[in-house]
């Protein structure tokens, strides 16, 4: 749910509407889980929900009716709170509940780095050099810093639980492009003489929805680009095949540009969840 306003005291009063939402972001953090209880529904389609003595209107995304006590996770604090109803007692570790927690301390950090990441995006594609800058960035930044931290915790305890279930390991590397958003990683080794692959996923401005697929071994490496909008994907191409060169000592063999299929865009992520197929564009045989 989407917090519209506070109690109906508070209507025709925007001041007293603001200090209430500043306290609420004082006293609770991304991922947090609070309850809440339906109290009423307003004329707008729109519920009052009673949350820790104070009303909010809300958009509410599951059924429900006056008197129904909900669980929320909190999904964002700025620029908007976002609070989202969560659907029985999800386990605080399972591995769908952090992955939603995590993606929600990101979404944070991006919103608030956004001017620390375009300066980023300056920066020549080396990967020493970018991890460098982001962390001379954080260093100056308390704030962003805490908010990567807290994305990075909450990586490690989804490492933790993946750990001898799928042979996956997560990452989050927004130094790696900069101008993605909503970056995620899923690396694994794929047996013997050295092979690996590793999915990336994310979100640019000019080609829509992204991921990045690529295959290795000593001395070879093949790259394929899946994208909502193809035509536009040459710069990230170039990019992309900078970073392998720096990274791995090889040139990439680069497999094309596919069009992302109507299950992609959801973050590679799903795919230890099980919740999207591996390769969302139908299949990837080729190998290295």
């Amino acid at each position: 749910m989407r917090i519209k306003g506070y109690g109906a005291s508070q209507q025709g009063q925007p001041g007293a509407g603001r200090e209430r939402a500043a306290s609420f972001r004082a006293r609770h953090s991304v991922g947090e889980r609070i309850r809440g209880r339906v109290e009423r529904r307003d004329p707008s389609g729109l519920y009052w929900v009673r949350i820790g003595g104070e009303e909010l209107l809300a958009r509410l995304e599951v059924q429900t009716e006056p008197g129904d006590e909900l669980l929320f996770v909190v999904r964002a604090l700025s620029p908007e709170i976002h609070l989202q109803a969560l659907q029985g007692e999800a386990a605080a570790d399972d591995l769908p509940f952090l992955v939603q927690r995590f993606r929600a301390a990101r979404e944070s950090f991006e919103q608030h780095a956004t001017p620390l990441l375009a300066v980023l995006a300056g920066i020549p594609p080396v990967l020493a050099l970018r991890q460098e800058g982001l962390g001379i960035a954080l260093s100056g930044d308390a704030e962003a810093a805490g908010l990567y931290g807290q994305a990075q915790d909450l990586l490690g305890r989804l490492n933790e639980s993946l750990a001898g279930k799928s042979g996956a390991e997560a990452l989050y590397l927004p130094w790696l492009l900069p101008g993605l958003r909503r970056q995620e990683i899923v690396r694994r080794a794929t047996g013997g003489k050295g092979f690996a692959e590793a999915s990336l996923s994310g979100f640019s401005a000019e080609c829509g929805g992204l991921e990045a697929r690529l295959l290795s071994r000593p001395g070879q490496c093949s790259l394929r680009l899946l994208v909502e909008r193809p035509e536009h994907a040459g710069p990230v191409q170039v990019e992309l095949a900078a970073l392998v060169r720096d990274g791995l000592g090889v040139e990439a063999e680069f497999l094309g540009v596919s069009r992302l299929a109507a299950t992609g865009g959801a973050g590679v992520l799903g795919e230890v969840l099980g919740d999207v197929p591996l390769w969302a564009s139908g299949g990837l045989n080729t190998r290295v």
